[in-house]
């Protein structure tokens, strides 16, 4: 467990404390899951293990912090080289204000790096108000510690760059627990015990790196500083033997992490390249290999490929501009087609576009419902059902031409994605629906635009037994390929098990909901299709609540319950023919017949295809995946 970014499967709130003090911040910190820490018990927020004190600020800073489109955020982990980073970007980006030679007063020489670039969190952020971040001119040079998706959403929105820092997994520990018994006021953490808790190129190539970071702050170097030696100028004012000599650096103490005064030589020590030989047992090494590979599996990281952002360029709604940039981005043999990685989901490229315009164009409405789920985990029923009860004073169930009878599920929810979303543009499609609107998505939580939340719209999330999933999903994808790429389920199946699929995998979607419904129950509402199929009245009822159109006794009495769920069943709209006959393009350059989406989905049907190894082996993953969230199977 690691101070921020070690995932969990929970997510919670922490009222934000006002500038002046911490008054109801204690009451809800009381109420998050605990666990042992590195010097104290730390907290679980939004999934991630930290201190109160940090937490608290965080929520600070997720509320308050006004970022500009001009501001560049320095992320790392902590101890992978941050003062590093701060002194090379403010040495760069500043020098035509602070020339790097022979200025004896650099800002450098008598000013802490941490404080030339300040953290937008800090542990008392609620001491230390915002204004001082305000009150910086424009464009800023901040850092953080935060994991992405804990930055306040408008850092995405607005465009902000971002310079991310990494380093050997194994180092970073060492580093960590050097830097947790320098300001540990007395107690010591033995390294068997943190590593329980618990990148080079640019030592190798420093001018190099610097000269690629000039031109990401858009303040390269001329041909006429490298020429006199400015970029190894930049180098030698900050390296580890130059700042870490400096009075400003080595003497004085200073309270950065929150309550603990530590000398600031704390901050210089020096980063060894494989340091971590020196610490580590061989059997630890290789326990962390072996979680940071199955952690990055998939990812162009764990490939050894350089990860940059991924952008896919939205295209108009007359062409597919952006095939070039999708180029770019790491792919691999998918179900029936190449896969491209997009903000960390493998999906065909026109998904990949489509998902990028509605983040950039999709205007979400403070009173939609979002209907989410996993591909074959009761899309068609769960759309059909919600489309029943809210229309129901409009279109009472028992009439003869009630749109259900007449239009498929899919054409009255509406996805907000489609693969082709650029050439049914949103404007006319989406936004032409009047409010409330009910619309569905495949889209994992962390990919739906951050306004969804931002707003408080409504989400139902319909999840299935992930055995059950991987047998309706190899059926539906052998019906829209074509015949010469029929699927083998073993092969299929192992995808599915690495996580691979064209929403990504199926743990982290569940997981991405599961979360905010754990943090606003009353916003997300979680459901699973064998307990629907086990009460489907009862469900029937529940969702008619939520949806703030609940049933009346009158209703109730008068059968009305049963009546939608007749209504909504699958021996009903499998039989109609608007679900039974003609053929539809829903996934994008592919015809499907429309029957293809109705599919009886039985519960516990896997018994019938997978072995009982297989049955292990993936339940045993998703157990894993899940573990410690509250959420099993």
């Amino acid at each position: 467990m690691a101070q921020l970014g070690q995932l969990d499967a929970e997510s919670n709130v922490v009222v934000a404390p006002t500038a002046t003090g911490d008054e109801g911040a204690d009451i809800v910190l009381a109420s998050l899951p605990t666990r042992e820490g590195w010097w104290t018990a730390f907290v679980l927020y939004h999934g991630c293990w930290m201190t109160p004190q940090a937490a608290t600020s965080v929520s600070l800073v997720r509320a308050q912090f006004a970022p500009r489109p001009d501001d560049v955020l320095l992320a790392t982990y902590p101890k992978c080289g941050t003062t590093w980073l701060k002194a090379l970007s403010f040495d760069i980006a500043n020098r035509s204000r602070h020339p790097v030679a022979g200025a004896g007063d650099h800002p450098l020489l008598t000013t802490h790096p941490q404080d030339l670039v300040p953290f937008i969190e800090t542990p008392f952020r609620h001491l230390h108000p915002l204004s001082a971040l305000d009150a910086l001119p424009s464009p800023r040079l901040l850092s953080t510690h935060l994991p992405h998706q804990l930055l306040p959403p408008r850092v995405a929105e607005l465009g902000c760059r971002i310079v991310y820092l990494c380093r050997e997994p194994k180092d970073v520990v060492v580093s960590t627990w050097h830097f947790m018994n320098k300001v540990g006021n007395g107690f010591f953490l033995d390294l068997d015990e943190a590593f329980e808790l618990f990148y080079d190129d640019m030592m190798a190539d420093p001018a190099g790196h610097v000269k690629k970071l000039a031109e990401f702050l858009r303040v390269p170097f001329t041909d006429e500083e490298v020429g006199t030696g400015v970029v190894v100028e930049v180098v030698r004012l900050c390296s580890f033997e130059k700042l870490s000599r400096l009075p400003v650096n080595f003497s004085g103490v200073v309270d950065r992490i929150g309550g603990r005064p530590m000398e600031n030589s704390s901050f210089f020590r020096k980063a060894k390249v494989g340091d971590w030989k020196n610490n580590l047992t061989q059997e630890m090494a290789q326990k962390l290999d072996a979680v940071i590979a199955e952690k990055l599996k998939g990812s162009a990281m764990a490939e050894g490929r350089q990860l940059e952002a991924q952008s896919v360029v939205v295209p108009t709604a007359t062409g597919d501009k952006g095939d070039d940039i999708l180029s770019s981005l790491p792919t691999r043999e998918g179900w029936w087609t190449t896969f491209v990685l997009y903000h960390g989901c493998w999906m065909t490229p026109q998904t990949a576009r489509s998902v990028s315009l509605v983040r950039a164009q999709f205007a979400p409405r403070d009173d939609d419902v979002v209907l989410a789920t996993y591909p074959k985990c009761g899309t068609t029923w769960l759309k059909a059902l919600a489309f029943a009860i809210t229309n129901r004073s409009s279109h009472p169930v028992g009439a003869g031409d009630h749109p259900l009878l007449t239009q498929s599920p899919h054409d009255l929810v509406p996805f907000i994605e489609l693969p082709f979303r650029h050439i049914h543009p949103l404007a006319a499609a989406l936004d032409a629906i009047p409010s409330p609107r009910l619309l569905g998505t495949h889209m994992q939580h962390h990919l739906l635009p951050p306004r969804v939340d931002e707003l408080g719209c409504r989400i139902v999330y319909l999840c299935r037994e992930p055995k059950d999933v991987i047998v309706s999903l190899w059926h539906f994808i052998n019906k829209v390929i074509d015949d010469d790429l029929s699927l083998d389920f073993d092969k299929a199946f192992e995808m599915f098990v690495d996580g691979f699929s064209s929403v990504g995998p199926i743990w982290n979607h569940y997981l991405g909901y599961w979360n905010k419904h754990v943090e606003e129950p009353d916003r997300v509402l979680f459901l699973k299709y064998d307990d629907m199929m086990a009460d489907p009245t009862g469900h029937v009822k529940k969702l008619a609540k939520f949806l703030r159109v609940p049933f009346t006794d009158d209703e109730v009495d008068a059968g009305v319950v049963e009546e939608v769920v007749t209504l909504c069943s699958f021996e009903k709209l499998s039989r109609l023919p608007v679900n039974s006959s003609g053929v539809v393009d829903r996934i994008g350059g592919r015809l499907v017949h429309n029957s293809a989406f109705f599919r009886k989905g039985k519960v516990e049907e896997w018994k019938n295809y997978l072995t009982e190894e297989m049955a292990k082996k993936l339940d045993a993953v998703v157990e894993e995946k899940l573990k410690g969230s509250g959420l099993t199977f």
